[in-house]
């Protein structure tokens, strides 16, 4: 487990993740609103220390399952947190019938006008049971010019486990911040992404935050972009 500060107050958690025999890393973003309520975008398990981080840090008042995909700790971030609101995506109230989501993401909108949303549509991928919809949300950090997204774009790099990088040069996704070629494949509604990636480029951001791989630091609006065009395969 990896605690991150990246911004004033912006941080970020890692921690181990496995998928389809791959060491990916899972990074859950924490921001603090003017409020000092705390928001946790995509939760991972949190150990003891991580509890007492949350704890000085503010208030947990904001619980977000980003897509169809990242829900697993929704659970337990709830049963730590009970007062918190718990925030998800079209779909997964029926996909996760054990846990009550007080809102979903379906409108674009804003925390305190400190951390705005908007979902990304007809964004897919190809997974073992077939193609998926993600219903994904990606989130812009205004005071830090930073998007955080989650499976929209992966940046592995030379940070990655080894197996992970030779899988990332296979799928197209290393050492750039673009989606997969599994992503490219799947996702039929080319019109519907072009859609919302006109609209996050309209947000000044210069940091990206992907919910696997590496952070861009700096120049993240111009890669995130160029991943987009090779995507669509269109100028944008």
């Amino acid at each position: 487990m990896s605690w991150t500060k990246i911004a004033s107050n912006l941080w970020t958690v890692s921690q181990s993740l496995q998928f389809l025999g791959l060491e990916v890393g899972s990074r859950m973003s924490v921001i603090r609103l003017p409020s000092q309520d705390l928001v946790l975008i995509s939760p991972i398990e949190l150990k003891e220390q991580d509890r007492k981080t949350l704890h000085d840090l503010g208030p947990v008042r904001h619980i977000i399952a980003p897509n169809l995909f990242h829900h697993l700790a929704i659970g337990s971030a709830k049963a730590l947190y009970p007062e918190a609101q718990v925030w998800g995506v079209e779909g997964l109230p029926a996909k996760r019938p054990d846990l009550i989501f007080n809102t979903l993401l379906t409108q674009p909108g804003s925390f305190e006008n400190v951390l705005d949303y908007l979902q990304f549509q007809g964004f897919a991928a190809i997974l073992p049971r077939g193609i998926k919809l993600a219903q994904e949300t990606v989130f812009y950090h205004r005071s830090s010019k930073t998007l955080i997204l989650t499976d929209t774009a992966f940046n592995f790099d030379q940070a990655s486990p080894l197996r992970t990088r030779l899988a990332a040069r296979v799928l197209g996704a290393y050492d750039t911040l673009r989606p997969s070629w599994l992503e490219k494949w799947g996702t039929r509604n080319k019109d519907a992404v072009e859609a919302s990636v006109r609209q996050i480029l309209t947000w000044d951001f210069d940091r990206v935050i992907p919910g696997h791989g590496s952070i861009v630091e700096t120049g993240g609006k111009s890669q995130f972009k160029v991943g987009y065009e090779w995507f669509l395969g269109k100028e944008l």
